[in-house]
């Protein structure tokens, strides 16, 4: 009698080498039908995150001013004119031109709030107190609504949902932040520095020391001595054939099959060792999992800004390096992600209301701005504002988010490459529209409309490539698709439910 045997059946062996199993009868129903899949690839889901806005206050997006002249322009607001694959790529998402194919553009979404009454109570499910920055938090990260003016979450975030929901790795998820410091004296953080929760009111801490996070996931990744006796034993091992370390395991379960399943079985394995010969012959390339180089110190951390406003931003206060502090963190998150360290990942560029001096940044991007990140959305310095400096900045953020694409196309992985089974999401803190705190100003960067998230990765069906306008939907129903993708099964997150059906639709 031959035995029911799942599709997800492997011999496993010594140091976890497992050999995968053709299909057989007995993983058939009696249509011949799979019972089940593979399941064999991970898929990665992360959230990089920007703290701030995508429009200046009182400007019309065709509107700035640099270098003391006033202009008007199209193409510089994030949003594109047309939707569809043709779209044209604005100011903020050229660093990305080579990505385009990758990712989609997902805008026109709105977090609903009360425009009749500042009461907490009466904020509508999924939706945003009116006092930014502070009240549009909890819905953009976990969909539950905010019923004051704090930054705390009321809900758990999609990335915890998604480590609580799929262990398997080393580390049920990866907590970055490359903004060290609030730069702001006289206050603190107050809840600004939390991406990720765990559940209402339970944030989970950043690490912002790229060293530290490097020796965390990789410190004991080789021996700290006799480097070459270990990579020799590694080696022996590794030529040592994959049916020979699961012998006792293969004669077991050609016992309990059918004569036409031992009969396939058999072929299959003569066929793996012919493989294995073939290869022995061969120099592999260098695995894609491997140790990235150490980041070495980090780098110094700055000190406050003279005060808030552009006349006071000195060029050499409120910044600690953050650029390259992101840049070593995607560098982590994707090595993470290869070696399957963990499946899911945030990375907070800059917090919430971010006081960080973009002077350095703004010059190396050949604009200089003398003011802090939350001083370019509103006022910008005295001769440099409006959406250009704007667009610039958030141009910056896109920018560090695209390495990480970049290198998860760039890395094969089975028959494509890493990004196909990933969902890397971009989102910023807020969008461009009516004023949250008065519902009456116009062109406003304490908005929760016109918000725009990037969607890059190809798993569980993701069509990227395109422009979609999502009507209004909420940002939470992005992270849903994205969570769906990555194979959440739930329709949820907080208070909001359903997903943007576009994002799967060629």
């Amino acid at each position: 009698m031959s035995h029911r045997m799942d599709r997800r059946t492997f011999l496993r062996g010594a140091a976890g080498v497992s050999v995968a199993l053709p299909v057989l009868e007995c993983m058939l129903d009696n249509h011949g039908v799979a019972l089940a899949n593979t399941g064999d690839v991970p898929c990665r889901y992360a959230i990089v995150f920007a703290g701030q806005a995508l429009g200046g206050d009182n400007w019309e997006k065709n509107g700035q001013r640099v270098g003391g002249k006033y202009f008007e322009e199209d193409g510089h607001f994030i949003r594109p004119a047309a939707t569809g694959a043709d779209y044209e790529l604005t100011t903020p998402l050229m660093p990305v031109a080579d990505l385009r194919d990758d990712f989609s553009v997902v805008s026109n979404m709105a977090i609903p709030w009360n425009a009749s009454s500042v009461d907490g109570s009466a904020v509508p499910a999924g939706g945003a107190f009116r006092d930014f920055h502070g009240g549009g938090a909890s819905p953009l990260l976990s969909g539950t609504r905010s019923n004051t003016y704090n930054f705390a979450s009321n809900g758990i975030t999609s990335d915890q949902v998604l480590a609580q929901n799929n262990p398997g790795s080393l580390y049920d998820s990866l907590v970055l932040r490359a903004q060290p410091s609030w730069y702001l004296g006289g206050s603190s953080y107050s809840g600004r520095q939390y991406l990720s929760y765990t559940g209402a009111g339970a944030p989970v801490e950043a690490q912002t020391s790229p060293q530290t996070a490097f020796m965390t996931l990789f410190g004991n990744f080789t021996p700290d001595n006799a480097e070459d006796a270990a990579r020799l034993d590694f080696e022996l091992r590794g030529r040592r054939s994959v049916l020979d370390l699961v012998t006792s395991k293969r004669q077991a379960i050609l016992g309990k099959v059918g004569n036409a399943d031992r009969i396939r079985l058999e072929r299959h394995f003569d066929e793996l060792r012919e493989l294995e010969l073939r290869i022995s012959g061969i120099d592999p390339d260098v695995a894609a999992c491997q140790v990235p180089d150490d980041p070495g110190s980090d780098p110094s951390i700055g000190g406050d800004n003279a005060g808030q406003g552009s006349s006071d931003i000195d060029t050499n206060t409120g910044y600690s390096g953050e650029d390259e502090r992101a840049r070593t963190m995607v560098d982590l998150i994707h090595m993470a992600f290869v070696c399957d360290l963990t499946r899911v990942a945030t990375l907070q560029i800059s917090v919430f209301q971010s006081h960080m001096n973009v002077y350095q940044v703004s010059s190396d991007l050949g604009m200089p701005i003398r003011a802090d990140l939350h001083e370019v959305g509103h006022n910008g310095d005295q001769e440099t504002n409006g959406q250009l400096p704007v667009s610039t900045m958030l141009g910056w953020h896109i920018d560090i988010w695209g390495d990480l694409v970049r290198k998860l196309r760039d890395t094969p992985e089975g028959d494509g490459n890493v990004l196909d089974n990933s969902a890397i999401v971009f989102m910023t803190e807020a969008g461009h529209g009516l004023q949250l705190n008065d519902g009456v100003s116009p062109n406003a960067t304490h908005s929760v409309e016109e918000m725009v998230q990037l969607v890059a990765g190809r798993s569980g069906g993701l069509q990227p490539g395109r422009h979609i306008d999502a009507g209004g939907a909420h940002p939470a129903q992005n992270l849903i698709s994205c969570m769906q993708a990555v194979g959440h099964d739930g329709d949820t997150l907080g208070e909001v439910s359903g997903r943007i059906d576009a994002l799967f639709e060629a």
